[in-house]
């Protein structure tokens, strides 16, 4: 056999080796073909980004993924607006919507004017019934609770009216009329009792004042009348405002859950009901 017919051979092998490799790295070139598409268009240079990213998808589209596919025609649309060339611009967005009909351009990178027309394109195929509107929420459906009105009386006594000390302000829920009434009150009785303790601090062992110590519990003595006379009036004008403001019974309502739910399949429309407690 020749020599040349034993190399034959072995550059057949080869050739179907670099063949394979050069397949294997074309499939996975579309992808990294799109990064460097994207960092030139991010730099601006918006002819190049034309040159790079169109054989992405014409005359066939080359990415896997959707969200690619969608950027893609953004970045092209982009660059034709920037390279004044409008109807290619359309044509690109009216790709991306038909694609995405919900899709957003990113102020942060766009400017006005170029949103302002991918919006008109999308309310031109929207009025074509190209593409359908974006769906408006619907508001919430109010389910119908099941509730009742809760009546709940509480009766009071009188006889918390002839307790001093405010007792009965707070009972009658005047809470500021009694706490004014228990602080005066405790006062005038405090000033009392110091009084008179005061006073039997000064008798001596035989219980008799010194001529000294006399003219001074004559003072404390009336200091401690004062202090009792005006703990009389707080107390009975307590009482006498007590039973001005008193009332025998106090109502209240409340709105509460029903306590059973309705049985399956039953309808049930809200309605009030009235209970009473003593």
């Amino acid at each position: 056999m020749a020599p040349g017919c034993r190399i034959r051979p072995a550059v057949a092998v080869l050739f179907t080796a670099v063949l394979a490799t050069a397949a294997t790295a074309r499939a996975s070139a579309p992808e990294e073909e799109f990064q460097a598409a994207e960092n030139t268009f991010r730099f601006q240079d918006y002819a190049r980004a034309v040159e790079l990213l169109r054989p992405l998808l014409y005359p066939d589209v080359r990415l896997a993924s959707p969200d690619l596919v969608i950027r893609t025609h953004e970045y092209l649309a982009a660059c034709y607006h920037w390279l004044h060339d409008d109807r290619t611009m359309e044509d690109e967005f009216t790709a991306l919507l038909t694609l995405s009909p919900q899709h957003r351009l990113d102020p942060f990178f766009y400017p006005a004017t170029l949103i302002d027309k991918f919006e008109a394109i999308r309310k031109r195929l929207i009025g074509l019934h190209v593409i359908e509107a974006e769906p408006v929420a619907k508001p919430p459906v109010e389910t119908v609770r099941c509730e009742r009105v809760e009546e709940t009386v509480v009766r009071r006594s009188r006889l918390t009216n002839l307790v001093p000390f405010g007792v009965g302000q707070f009972v009658n829920g005047k809470t500021t009329k009694g706490a004014l009434f228990l602080t005066g009150e405790v006062l005038t009785l405090s000033l009392n009792i110091a009084s008179w303790v005061s006073i039997e601090s000064l008798r001596g062992d035989d219980g008799y004042f010194s001529p000294k110590n006399a003219a001074t519990a004559r003072d404390l003595r009336i200091v401690q009348y004062v202090g009792l006379g005006t703990f009389g009036a707080l107390a009975i004008w307590g009482i006498v405002d007590a039973f001005l403001d008193f009332r025998p019974e106090v109502k209240s309502l409340k709105v509460v859950p029903c306590p059973t739910a309705p049985a399956p399949g039953a309808g049930f429309s809200p309605g009030l009901a009235v209970c009473a407690r003593f």
